[in-house]
């Protein structure tokens, strides 16, 4: 049980986090702040909505100072059956607290944060978590000062909030007109981020480079920098080339801001002489229009949505002109198709701002993501194969409008963006919203310019409340008013996903934030979902699970991630069952990679430009040899000999992915210094790292390169150890060295290896500096023992566990939803620190009159190192040393004895989460 606990916006870690647990696992609530806003009710609905199901009662005091707490808010709250909603009125009232009850205990959350966004999830916040029993002096005082407030007040109704909503208006509007007042005054000049990026730009031109690529995520302004740099460089001829009118138009406007002194026109075939031309690429690229101007004719061509340059369209309006700088700017580079974008502009990578630099940088509007269960149909869940009848079922009408109403909008109207499947899918869903009175249009790719820009404006001017389309609005079109996305469609490509949620995510004067519905049926690839938003390309299972359940903590900014629990544990099993490291995914990420890089790509680049992770890749192939043999067949490589590929697979398959650097290490010193003695070694990582480390783990490190700790591994048997010991010093092998010194191919590879699981090694294991093996992180079993200094051999995987009677330890395997048809009794969590656990099979706690090494275990005799997982298939968590054995109970019928176990320190809460409960 914590007494005390700090809770603050930092180390990955939000307020909001620790609220939305205390309400879930609440017998009742109190909220009391002096603020409310609609964004913090936002973040907090889907565990209202929990509460009011179970009809767990709440209570929730605020003030109306300043008028600031929202009057939506208000009426969005008073709707609750489950909930006491009261209101101090002309008082300066500061409180800020959070109480939950459960049983005869309190948590009382007290500090400085309000029931406001930024407050619960960004902004410096201090707060104090304290449990404290009902009769204790803190809970009592508290909760006496809060019922004296509350039960003198009477509860709000809507006549109170109609009432208190006029001086919110006039209050609002005041701030409103000041901020503009102020905002007119201001010169537009590049926030932080454009400032590196125009630097960068201004760089490669003086390096002597004539082209340059902008990567910028949708919203990010990059129209905004494009016209920062023009101004800067201030050329006499500049053309801004994009396939839209509507992105034209926007362009112009964005540069008549920046620059004042420039004649600036959108082309139409009469106006060449204009010194700023804004055209569109399916009108230039026509001869009678590209021949209107000399090859040379422009100082500076700027072309947006450069993704599409690929085209022949494109492709004839580039190979014409000859600017003296070439800028292209996407939000998606990674395409599928076979150009290289990163070609086309010589690798000159200007800037790359992706969606999570931008919401850190604020450069976006914050969203609230709700991942929401689909419709079921005769006890199934919508999924790819549903037909144009079950997609536009009343039922499912009924449920998205539902929704949509329940998680609400930011700001006084709805400007909603539903992307489905199909064309007949848009239309039907269109006719139903229109007969229940809510205005939607469907867009679809046979509508002409003119069509869509005017659905633009009747949804920006509050004449439509909805526009569908499947795809049309995936990049291009630039809507900032939208406040709500609703995803009706299963999710193909992470890229795709982006674009679409992306629309939403302009800042505007009237939002605060963006709602997503995302409405995930039962499809194969919804596990697509976690890579999207969480933009972690690594298809790392360990990830994306952990994103599920603490997404709003890995993401950052305001924003916040939130999955129904069904929607959890449908995405959960397909991770489970998806192999990502099949050729498919390999060959995608590889030639993306390659077309970035503009060569041949190693498993480090993978690594540092956040693809597909290099583990993935190797439990494909065994070594990246074999990789890059299948992908470059007409290349000359180079040629690896019998030995180096023993060398090279025996490197990838029991040191990769490293889990301390140690080995990676030392095998560099060995590769530089050809031999060495342990007290050597010691020194040198010393010094390198900076820190005192234990010899016992470096000397582990050694045993395993030279293999001396394995004495009985049979899949260790065929490779050749990289050193030898001779008395009391370290050799690297001399076959190892003449081929690192002879041969290039085989150097690369090693290298490329070592770096990598270096790298690795230091951004998810890098306290194993200090220890050898680290609580709460993913280990194979053979590492479990690797990394504990025990021999293993394959033989120790029966029955969970294996007893070291003289080193006196035990290494407990224990799988909590693994069982067959003879599977008696289940393990099973009970707290964030006591478990139990069953024996093998025959097993006594005495045999004449002599304890047992089962026996042993129950009298604490052994250290027990306890690996846990949720199920066959996974890799282990280690959760450290039990402390203390409460319990050895000998079950006689079955033969068998389970223990109930107390570890030393508790699991951490997203990791106890994943196990126990979904």
């Amino acid at each position: 049980m914590i007494k005390n606990k700090f809770l603050s916006n930092s180390n990955n870690q939000k307020i909001i986090m620790s609220i939305r647990e205390e309400l879930l696992n609440c017998e009742e609530f109190i909220i009391s702040v002096a603020f409310i806003t609609e964004s913090g009710l936002t973040l907090i609905l889907e565990q209202l909505k929990v509460l009011e199901e179970k009809n767990i009662k709440g209570k929730i005091l605020t003030g109306d100072y300043l008028n600031f707490t929202e009057p939506k808010a208000l009426e969005r709250l008073l709707k609750y059956k489950n909930i006491q909603l009261k209101m101090i009125k002309n008082e300066n009232f500061h409180g800020k607290g959070y109480f939950f009850k459960k049983k005869d205990r309190w948590n009382l959350i007290i500090g400085s944060s309000n029931l406001t966004q930024g407050a619960l999830t960004k902004n410096l916040e201090w707060n104090l978590m304290v449990n404290s029993h009902k009769e204790e002096e803190v809970s009592k005082a508290i909760l006496n000062e809060f019922n004296e407030i509350f039960y003198r007040l009477e509860n709000l109704t809507l006549k109170d909030i109609e009432e208190y909503k006029e001086n919110y208006i006039i209050t609002k509007n005041y701030f409103k007109n000041t901020k503009m007042i102020k905002n007119n005054k201001k010169d537009i000049k590049p926030n932080l981020m454009q400032k590196k990026a125009l630097e960068n730009l201004e760089n490669l031109r003086k390096n002597g480079k004539n082209k340059g690529l902008l990567i910028s995520a949708t919203g990010t302004g990059k129209t905004y920098l494009s016209a920062f740099h023009v101004k800067e460089v201030n050329p006499k001829k500049i053309l801004f080339i994009a396939h839209r009118k509507t992105i034209l138009n926007s362009a112009k406007k964005t540069f008549e801001n920046i620059i004042k002194n420039k004649k600036m026109n959108i082309y139409d075939g009469k106006n060449e002489k204009e010194e700023y031309l804004f055209a569109m690429v399916q009108t230039l690229n026509k001869d009678e229009h590209l021949n209107n101007f000399s090859k040379d004719y422009f100082d500076y061509i700027i072309i947006d949505e450069v993704h599409h340059s690929g085209a022949k369209t494109y492709q004839k309006i580039i190979e014409y002109f000859k600017p003296k700088f070439f800028l292209g700017m996407t939000a998606t580079p990674e395409r599928n198709d076979d150009f290289d974008i990163y070609k086309l502009f010589d690798y000159n990578i200007a800037f790359e701002i992706r969606l999570h630099d931008a919401l850190k940088e604020n450069l976006l509007c914050p969203f609230h993501y709700f991942g929401i269960k689909d419709i079921s149909i005769d006890g199934k869940i919508l999924d790819e194969k549903a037909n144009i009848k079950d997609l536009t079922l009343d039922k499912r009408v009924e449920h998205i409008i539902e929704k949509s109403n329940y998680y609400g909008y930011s700001g006084d109207k709805l400007h909603g963006l539903i992307f489905v499947s199909k064309k007949e899918e848009a239309q039907i869903l269109t006719q139903k919203l229109n007969e229940k009175g809510i205005s939607s249009k469907a867009l679809l790719s046979d509508d002409s310019d003119e069509i869509r820009e005017q659905a633009i404006k009747d949804l920006e001017n509050g004449k439509l409340k909805f526009l569908l389309t499947v795809d049309i609005f995936n990049e291009g079109v630039d809507i900032p008013c939208i406040n709500q996305v609703i995803l009706l469609r299963p999710t193909e490509s992470a890229i795709v996903y982006v674009q679409q949620i992306g629309r939403g995510l302009r800042k505007n004067k009237n939002k605060d934030y963006l709602v997503i519905l995302d409405f995930i049926g039962n499809y194969e690839r919804n596990f697509l979902i976690p890579v999207g938003i969480s933009q972690n390309n690594s298809y790392d299972k360990d990830y994306l699970k952990r994103f599920l359940i603490n997404g709003t903590n890995l993401i950052p900014g305001e924003s916040s991630i939130t999955f129904e629990k069904i929607v959890q544990e449908q995405i959960f099993e397909n991770i489970n069952k998806a192999i990502f490291s099949n050729r498919k995914n390999i060959e995608h990420d590889y030639k993306l990679l390659k077309k970035q890089l503009g060569r041949i790509p190693f498993l480090n680049d993978f690594f540092e430009k956040n693809f597909i992770e290099p583990s993935v890749i190797l439990k494909y192939k065994k070594t990246y040899d074999d990789i890059l043999q299948l992908f470059e067949k007409k290349e000359n490589l180079g040629n690896l000999n019998k030995n180096e590929k023993n060398y090279l697979e025996f490197l990838s398959v029991f040191f990769t992915p490293s889990k301390r650097s140690f080995e990676m290490e030392i095998l560099s010193y060995f590769i530089w210094n050809k031999h060495g003695k342990l007290e050597n070694i010691h020194k040198f990582l010393e010094n390198k790292y900076n820190k005192n480390l234990n010899i016992e783990y470096i000397e582990n490190a050694i045993f395993h390169l030279s293999k001396e700790i394995f004495t009985s591994l049979s899949t260790m048997k065929k490779y050749t150890s990289f050193i030898a010991k001779n008395e009391n010093e370290y050799f690297l092998n001399e076959d190892f060295i003449n081929s690192i010194e002879n041969n290039d191919y085989f150097r690369k590879l090693i290298e490329d290896l070592i770096v990598y699981n270096k790298n690795y090694a230091l951004k998810y294991y890098r306290e194993a500096m200090e220890e050898s093996i680290i609580k709460h992180k993913e280990y194979t079993k053979q590492e479990g023992f690797w990394y504990l200094n025990m021999d293993y051999n394959n033989g120790y995987q029966v029955g969970g566990y294996t007893i070291f009677h003289e080193e006196k330890k035990v290494l407990l395997f224990i799988g909590l939803e693994d069982s067959g048809e003879d599977f008696i009794y289940k393990n099973r969590l009970y707290s964030k620190n006591t478990f139990n656990w069953f024996s093998k099979k025959n097993r006594v706690l005495k045999r004449k009159g002599e304890y047992t090494k089962e026996g042993l275990i129950g009298e604490n005799y052994y250290t027990l190192e306890v690996f846990m997982k949720k199920k066959s298939g996974e890799n282990f968590f280690y959760m450290g040393q039990v402390g203390k054995v409460l319990e050895a109970i000998e079950h006689v019928d079955e033969k068998v004895i389970e223990y109930k176990l107390q570890l030393k320190y508790n699991i951490e809460k997203t990791l106890f989460e994943y196990l126990n409960i979904y």
